[in-house]
């Protein structure tokens, strides 16, 4: 669900990262932009359309999404929000081929 009105409380309480960025509930730019500087974040690939029935293209359009919304100035993990038994493993491998290709620092100058 929807985090952003926590971002404050978690940070405060000493936390170093933040791994429920769940699409599409939590705008990753907002987060980015409001705590960036201060965690790690995780996350922000959707788990019930984009790892289940989407195709290579929009994967690599999701891992793109998330690497150009948290990736800038680093302090970015791309992955999925959760893991359920309807994640495809395909879709997965996918997914980290899109990271490696595309979030590569310094991030290309499209992002």
């Amino acid at each position: 669900g929807d985090i952003t009105t926590l971002l404050d409380f978690i940070v405060e309480s000493g936390f170093d990262g933040l791994q429920c960025l769940e699409p599409p509930w939590v705008d990753p730019y907002l987060v980015k932009k409001k705590v960036g500087d201060k965690l790690c974040l995780s996350g922000n690939i959707d788990t019930k359309f984009i790892l289940v029935k989407s195709s290579k293209e929009e994967v690599n359009e999701a891992v793109k999404h998330a690497i150009k919304a948290l990736g800038p100035n680093g302090g970015a993990m791309i992955s999925p929000a959760n893991f359920h038994p309807q994640i495809s493993v395909e879709r997965l491998r996918w997914m980290i081929e899109a990271a490696n290709k595309f979030g590569n620092y310094p991030l290309h100058k499209s992002f």
